[in-house]
């Protein structure tokens, strides 16, 4: 069942550009000419929270890891969700960010030095980038597999999901419902991928229109509160699986 409904999946994204691609051509132009570009977040995308045992976190990604959507590294990804993990492991928290805005997992792959040491435990946070450069599923997969192999066996891996495209307010109908599409296919090789390696882990979570408080100006990255929220989400489900 699943894989026919993934097949479906593909089957209807591909008519989707069959039949309007000369609409979503102009609204991925139009959005890229309108959207407000925001810089990375200024600061160290390294720090430390909490006490006790030592519990290094490395965070790998696009754009929220760089934590574009606030002026600070203080109030992104990286200490919202090390802090959370602080407090309820009770553990001295390293974290550091590896961010790039406009990252592809290739990208990623290509310009991160492997392997990261010391490291704990790696969140990776990728997939909206290559769902709108359409990166094959089959690619999307092989690159999940090297990256895998970047790290040691022993190290738990935690893969937050593409986000849900359809929902993002800075995009435009029918364009995000195409682009949501390709974040789920995307999804559903992600999950698959986790569920073949004992030591990854699918960290799902809302599929629901993101409130616009949670949003920075530009519709497309977290405010402040939004990384809150996410980083506080994502260390409750890291920490259960802890």
């Amino acid at each position: 069942m699943h894989n026919i409904t993934v097949r479906l999946k593909v089957l209807s994204f591909w008519l989707f550009l069959l039949l309007l691609a000369p609409l979503l051509l102009w609204q991925g132009k139009q959005a890229r000419r309108h959207t407000v570009r925001l810089p990375d977040a200024a600061g160290p995308q390294h720090g430390t929270c909490g006490e006790g045992s030592a519990l290094h976190v490395q965070i790998l990604g696009e754009s929220p890891v760089a934590g574009v959507g606030v002026t600070t590294q203080a109030h992104g990804l990286g200490p919202a969700l090390c802090s959370a993990l602080a407090e309820s492991q009770q553990r001295q928290v390293h974290w550091h960010c590896h961010g790039h805005t406009g990252a592809t997992l290739q990208g990623l792959l290509e310009a991160q030095a492997f392997p990261l040491a010391p490291t704990s435990l790696a969140l990776i946070m990728l997939g909206v980038n290559d769902a709108t450069k359409l990166t094959s599923l089959k690619q999307w997969r092989q690159q999940l597999e090297l990256l895998h192999s970047k790290f040691t066996p022993s190290t738990p891996l935690f893969f937050a999901p593409v986000p849900p495209m359809q929902h993002f307010h800075a995009l435009p109908k029918p364009l995000s419902t195409w682009l949501g599409l390709r974040a789920s296919l995307l999804n559903d090789v992600l999950s698959d991928f986790c569920q073949q390696h004992h030591n990854c882990h699918f960290l799902s979570y809302t599929n629901k229109p993101v409130p616009k408080h949670l949003l920075a100006e530009d519709g497309y990255h977290p405010s402040a509160i939004g990384y809150q929220q996410m980083g506080t989400e994502l260390a409750a489900t890291i920490a259960r699986i802890l």
